[in-house]
């Protein structure tokens, strides 16, 4: 159905997705899709991280108690706790098993211990996912790269990088089927003060050396986390002064978060293909100029993969085929 594989004239198959966001059904569906969409190449774009621990203390009784969406859970019995717990890791974020005593000390640690928590569950499951996949890579024998996004700290880096199979391309130009392909998961600021944010002309200082590198802009890919501004790719919600969502009649207003920069260098340049992410409402393909832009979108948090299967032929975009399951 997607082609078959090869160099030159003959078709080449990406998969690429985006904003995981801890979600281990989402990373391992990512890694599945090799062979579910005949895929030559999976690229794993930013953000790979979760948002939110979710604790789950056991009582004296030894009953669990925790909280979803706002309400108190309780769980009687082992089966009950391995089965939240899968959900709730199944969404993105991190359950956190510890008794009452141990609860109340993070809880009383304040800022700092709850960061540390936090931190050492990213580490954990990114570890996790690395052990997961790559003995799979090494069976399947195609290129995988990945990369952080604005909302994954530094040091994220060096976990990727722990992997065997798994290749680290943030701030590199690395090859893709006689095109070179570039690639960073910083973005323009955004309302949530991430660890990966900075100026349009911070952002523009990050990307030049690398299309300085390019042999030929023309025969590139550009994947940039953040999408091009005033695109279809980079409409989310309006928020206020309060982070809150505005609406007008009842139906919520929409906004541009996308980049100036990425927008001008895209049509500066024209490379062959740009992917990004980054705007989970921003699902979708564009053409600026002769350039395929392509944001697959994210649902992350119902368990749910959403993806692009991108299909080159020599050094043209054949199709794309937006993916969710």
């Amino acid at each position: 159905m997607f082609g078959k594989k090869g160099k030159g004239g003959e078709t080449f198959t990406v998969f690429f997705v985006t904003d995981v966001h801890g979600s281990t059904i989402c990373f391992k569906k990512f890694i599945g899709g090799a062979k579910f969409y005949g895929a030559d190449m999976l690229i794993l774009g930013g953000d790979v991280t979760g948002k939110m621990v979710v604790p789950i203390a056991r009582q004296t009784n030894g009953v669990h108690l925790s909280e979803y969406a706002g309400l108190p859970v309780e769980l009687e019995t082992a089966d009950e706790v391995a089965k939240f717990k899968q959900r709730i890791e199944d969404m993105g974020f991190y359950p956190a098993l510890m008794t009452e005593e141990e609860f109340q000390a993070v809880r009383a640690g304040g800022e700092e211990a709850q960061l540390e928590l936090f931190r050492s569950l990213i580490k954990d499951r990114l570890e996790e996912w690395i052990e997961w996949a790559d003995p799979r890579i090494a069976e399947l024998g195609i290129p995988v790269y990945a990369s952080p996004g604005n909302d994954d700290e530094e040091w994220i880096d060096d976990v990727l990088k722990s992997s065997g199979r798994i290749e680290h391309i943030e701030g590199r130009v690395v090859p893709l089927n006689g095109l070179e392909m570039l690639c960073t998961g910083w973005s323009n600021h955004t309302p949530w003060d991430t660890p990966k944010e900075c100026s349009e002309e911070e952002l523009r200082a990050k990307l030049m050396p690398m299309i300085e590198q390019l042999k030929d802009p023309e025969l590139s890919v550009f994947n940039i986390h953040v999408p091009p501004r005033d695109t279809a790719l980079d409409q989310c919600p309006e928020l206020d002064e309060d982070l809150r969502p505005v609406s007008k009649g009842g139906n919520p207003m929409m906004a541009s978060a996308g980049s100036s920069t990425v927008r001008e260098l895209i049509e500066q340049y024209q490379p062959v293909l740009a992917l990004h992410g980054h705007i989970h409402e921003g699902r979708g393909v564009v053409k600026l100029g002769r350039t395929t832009c392509v944001n697959p979108g994210s649902v992350y948090s119902e368990g749910l993969l959403e993806g692009a299967v991108i299909r080159l032929k020599g050094h043209e975009v054949a199709d794309v085929q937006l993916t969710s399951g």
